[in-house]
């Protein structure tokens, strides 16, 4: 960003394993033909239902004869990443512009994860627009299941991400950052999910392209940035650089706080939470980030309320504990009660978990079990690629 305070400056700038019925080595789990081992209804995170019929026992490694469906209803996680113009800054420890490392650990998240999902995206602003860098954002990839567990497991793209990575790779930063004009349009979208939703915004900066907006010095990102009315002249109190007298578009400098705020809340109230990923160059908006964060029900327990990232490590361990947080539970809900519940063994994969309140799976009621302790902590270490309930062998208890 030019310190020097000008049209141009304003809106390309401040815009426990144990052993299971027989030995050996375990195979992979049973596949009923490659079906996905994420997807909903039915066997939801299982490869198998009771329709296909019973695996012979110990059919693949799993101890017993009838593979129990687990039901798993994949949440909606709406990217919305900001391409204002400060995004083409490069990253700290990075070659590459914050814009693309946002789009990078998009992919990480959604090659570790993306079975868990159905995702979409949006970026802000939109080119085009009589609103020289101030248009509102847009859908570039509407909501739908991510790609099969198969690419999980071989840690690849598979055609839904590749489609995802290849449309966000379109855009370039520029312009502005109306983040409450772009809320605010994709609201009716978002509301019409079914399921739970959540959305994840990206942002280096505060929200602002509000034009009938009016600030103080101090909510002036000009001002508040350090720049220059003219090479002599500083954004200084009492000299308001968002003042229209003295800048034409100034109130679009203003931070737009209270409206992002409110859109936020509006999701919240429709059941749609929102995390918010601060980037390098947020840092002076943490109190905005934090308000927005905390309307949008995903607060963090101390300040900072939102994810603040430094760098690629960073984006990517924030983007993989929201994750983590939205996809994962540790209750399994299984589709239908096992004809004896002295016989059933979990297993997270192909790996048996024993029967512990502790650290193992306990019943909750005759169709639902709850991990915990280490098992839990295993499956949400996004490393799981499935749960899977069998009936059919005496229960390994610790």
């Amino acid at each position: 960003m030019r310190r020097l305070l000008s049209t141009a400056a304003l809106l390309a700038g401040v815009l426990g394993v144990s052993h299971a019925c027989s030995g050996g080595d375990r195979a992979k789990p049973y596949s009923n033909g490659g079906q996905d081992a994420g997807s909903t209804g039915g066997g939801g995170g299982l490869d198998a239902t009771l329709s296909d019929g019973p695996p012979s026992p110990d059919a693949q490694g799993l101890c017993g004869n009838l593979v129990i469906p687990v039901i798993t209803e994949r949440p909606n996680v709406y990217f919305v990443v900001d391409r204002s113009g400060s995004m083409s800054d490069p990253l700290p420890k990075s070659s590459y512009n914050k814009y693309v490392n946002a789009r990078i650990a998009i992919g990480k998240l959604l090659r570790a994860i993306g079975h868990r999902l159905r995702y979409g995206a949006a970026v802000f602003p939109m080119p085009g627009g009589t609103q020289q860098g101030c248009h509102a954002g847009a859908e570039i990839f509407p909501t739908q299941d991510g790609d099969p567990a198969s690419y999980a497991a071989e840690g690849k793209s598979g055609p839904v991400l590749s489609k995802l990575l290849a449309v966000l790779g379109g855009y370039d930063p520029n312009g502005g950052t109306p983040t409450s004009p772009t809320l605010e349009l994709l609201a009716p979208t978002l509301a019409a999910l079914p399921g739970k939703t959540f959305v994840v915004l990206a942002t280096d900066g505060a929200p602002n392209c509000n034009a009938n907006a009016t600030c103080s010095p101090d909510e002036c990102m000009a001002n508040i940035e350090g720049l220059y009315l003219d090479p002599s002249t500083p954004c200084a109190a009492p000299i308001n650089c968002c003042d229209p007298k003295l800048v034409s578009n100034g109130p679009e400098l203003c931070v737009d706080r209270q409206a992002t705020v409110d859109v936020v809340q509006k999701l919240f109230d429709a059941g749609i939470g929102t995390y918010v990923i601060g980037m390098p160059g947020a840092e002076p908006y943490a109190k905005v980030l934090n308000e927005v964060a905390t309307a949008g029900g995903t607060a963090k327990p101390v300040e900072p309320y939102y994810y603040p990232v430094q760098d690629q490590d960073e984006l990517t361990s924030a983007l993989k504990e929201i994750g983590i947080k939205v996809a994962i539970t540790c209750t399994v809900d299984l589709g239908t009660a096992p004809p004896d519940k002295s016989l059933v063994n979990v297993y997270l994969d192909t790996t048996l978990v024993q029967l512990d309140p502790v650290d193992g799976w306990s019943w909750v009621d005759d169709t639902t079990v709850e991990l915990a302790g280490e098992a839990c902590e295993k499956l949400k270490s996004g490393d799981v690629l499935q749960v899977q309930v069998v009936a059919g062998c005496p229960t390994s208890v610790k």
